[in-house]
């Protein structure tokens, strides 16, 4: 075995004499896991799945992140959120041990279709709006990037859910930020792509659109089918334009559910 060291936090990496060859012939610069992962020499993460997820998206070809499959599948490693009654169906398995663990509160195959379907467009801003833990913005993010390396990606959200894991994970790259706050404090901001996922009530869906979702290239909603937020399901079924819905759900009845509204001739 032959010992290089990270270039970011100078680590030492053992690799064999055949991957030496090949990182020096294609000039691979030598990165550890945790920096190649955005993990900081002292974070501490109770869940530790998330590490390898975000690695995974950043490793993993484009072509591989094409498949709904694929990605629906780093939902589940990555874990969901452990929270509210079982509704998840087969997916139940794949909540975490405990709420205080950061997850993704979406239903896998939902949220893998919607993201593949996305990544057809050049998005090189993305706001989500109801951020809640956080996993859900981290993955999107990463996920997005893979194909727009430009990308800048802005959660908001005024309660106190933020996963302390997800907002050190977040502070640490660059091309995340997280503000405590409400669309009302950036009406009339333009993005490639908006995901409201906020207040369920008419009155903040409707806030949230017309505050930054009418002026986006692509504006994303979350729970267009789910029998909880029938507010979301009637402001989704009376908007016009181009539309497209991600309803899979082994749960019965079926839950949550994305629509996926956008301008004509996007590119």
């Amino acid at each position: 075995m032959i010992v290089i060291h990270c270039i970011e936090c100078g680590k030492e990496i053992r690799v064999s004499g055949a991957d030496f060859k090949e990182r020096n012939a294609n000039k691979i610069k030598p990165v550890c896991f945790d920096c190649s992962a955005g993990i900081k020499p002292k974070m501490i993460i109770s869940n530790k799945n998330i590490q390898a997820v975000r690695s995974l998206i950043r490793c993993l070809s484009t072509e591989s992140l094409k498949n709904p499959e694929v990605v629906a599948n780093l939902v589940r490693a990555f874990g969901i959120v452990q929270w509210g009654p079982p509704v998840f169906g087969q997916d139940e398995a794949f909540k975490n041990q405990s709420v205080d663990m950061a997850g993704i509160y979406q239903t896998p195959g939902q949220i893998g279709k919607a993201l593949v379907y996305l990544s057809k467009f050049k998005i090189n801003s993305y706001l989500e709006i109801g951020v809640f833990q956080g996993g859900n913005f981290v993955f999107v993010s990463e996920y997005l990037k893979r194909f727009n390396p430009e990308i800048k990606c802005y959660g908001i959200d005024p309660t106190n859910f933020l996963n302390p894991e997800i907002k050190e994970i977040i502070e640490s790259e660059k091309f995340m930020s997280f503000k405590s706050a409400i669309s009302d404090q950036i009406k009339g901001t333009k993005f490639d792509l908006v995901f409201i996922d906020g207040d369920h009530s008419a009155e903040w869906i409707k806030r949230d659109f017309e505050n930054v979702g009418k002026l986006a290239k692509i504006c994303m909603f979350h729970d267009i089918q789910e029998k909880s937020c029938p507010d979301v399901k009637v402001f989704w079924d009376n908007l016009d334009g181009n539309k497209i819905e991600f309803l899979d759900s082994n749960a019965i009845p079926k839950v949550q559910g994305i629509g996926i509204l956008h301008k004509k001739g996007i590119k």
